[in-house]
């Protein structure tokens, strides 16, 4: 069932600014980190490596964000303030993992609860919210051709792994899979595009497309709204190989993923600025016209493909490597160098290219902790996670 929608709608255009910072708010509600020591924020757990590692229970949790035009501590406490550095392609991420399970001779078990959300925008929508969001004079002879999309989860799962060394085949080679079924909780994923025509500095009409499907819509208040139950599922492959100090990795996340929804609310329509007010500081604000059609369907959500390349050497107690993770056709590469104080104490530092951060991390008598930061301030960096494992050899 669903219902075409007139008439106005109590949300003006700086609730596209909503849109980003609820969604990375989201990021304030659990720290995560990566699986492994060795592996940089966003990497995945390769299956192929489950034969090496001893058995025993787990548990381990990580967060990322990062954000390249603000920093992510004032999209999440909504201020957008410190240095703003807009590009023609501009980016956000959050991505959580908290599992717990086994590991048992190659196979490991675990439940998890995960998240990850992706924004992108073009250079003339980010501006044009920034302004607003600031009360800033807008550029009275440009024209913004606004273009914002979204998409994201959270859920809750269960996933099953093993891994084998091929030795037969070639030693030093090992593969694994994993397969994993997962019961959603939380959508967002959509875009808006238009245009937004300054009629004066603080002042402007604009003609925008929505194409919405949610499970709370913070675009504008919706009556009735309900999200119906969902499940997902998506597989990961992994191959891995030694040969004296030199090891490869490469790994294919979420094959397949998606998550089918049997009755997400939706909106497709098209917002246009028939009504203004003037704010007490000169900034006119607007009750847009919503015009269209809103309602509830099933829903098809697809999990972006990860591709996870590594290759490294190790010689001694050092040891050196390179990361490059494709998520959305974008490369995050990463640069490692570790040190092993001994058979049960090691240190590594990482860097990314991306977003110049450093990645700390010591892994000690089944302990991993980790912490990723560009810069040195918390309040101004544009990347920050946090990672923790422990691992408990029985």
């Amino acid at each position: 069932m669903g219902c075409s929608i007139r008439g106005g709608r109590k949300a003006s255009l700086s609730v596209q600014a909503g849109w980003v910072s609820s969604v990375a708010l989201l990021a304030g509600l659990v720290f995560t980190s990566s699986s492994a020591l060795a592996e940089p924020p966003l990497a995945g757990r390769n299956p192929a490596r489950l034969p090496y590692l001893p058995d025993g229970p787990f548990i381990e949790t990580s967060v990322f964000a990062a954000d390249n035009v603000l920093p992510v501590a004032s999209i999440i406490d909504d201020s957008w303030r410190g240095d703003f550095t807009p590009e023609n392609r501009n980016a956000a991420e959050l991505y959580w993992n908290a599992a717990a399970g086994v590991v048992v001779n190659g196979w490991r078990v675990a439940a998890f609860n995960r998240a990850e959300f992706f924004i992108e925008s073009n250079r003339d929508a980010i501006e044009f919210i920034y302004l607003t969001k600031k009360k800033r004079d807008l550029a009275t002879n440009r024209i913004y051709a606004a273009d914002l999309k979204a998409t994201g989860f959270i859920a809750n799962g269960v996933e099953v792994s093993h891994g084998r060394k091929l030795d037969r085949v070639t030693p030093g080679l090992s593969a694994g899979f994993t397969v994993r079924l997962m019961d959603p909780t939380y959508l967002q994923d959509g875009s808006m595009s238009g245009y937004v025509i300054p009629l004066g500095p603080r002042s402007y009409d604009y003609n925008l497309f929505l194409d919405y499907a949610y499970s709370k819509n913070i675009i504008y208040d919706r009556e009735g709204e309900h999200l119906g139950d969902g499940y997902g599922f998506s597989a990961d492959i992994g191959v891995s190989y030694r040969k004296g100090g030199w090891r490869a990795d490469a790994l294919l996340r979420d094959l397949a993923g998606a998550i089918y929804w049997r009755s997400a609310p939706y909106t497709t329509a098209n917002a246009v600025t028939p009504t203004t007010s003037t704010s007490t500081n000169g900034y006119q604000d607007f009750t847009p016209s919503i015009n269209g059609y809103e309602g509830n369907k099933r829903f098809r959500q697809a999990i972006p493909l990860k591709t996870d390349l590594s290759l490294g050497y190790d010689y001694d107690c050092l040891s050196a490597s390179a990361t490059v993770i494709l998520i959305r056709d974008q490369p995050r590469t990463w640069f490692e160098g570790g040190y092993k104080l001994n058979d049960r104490v090691r240190l590594s530092l990482a860097y990314n290219l991306d977003y110049s951060a450093l990645s700390y991390g010591i892994a000690a008598y089944g302990f991993e902790l980790g912490l990723t930061m560009d810069g040195t301030e918390v309040r101004d960096a544009n990347a920050l996670g946090f990672r923790m494992s422990y691992l408990y050899n029985w």
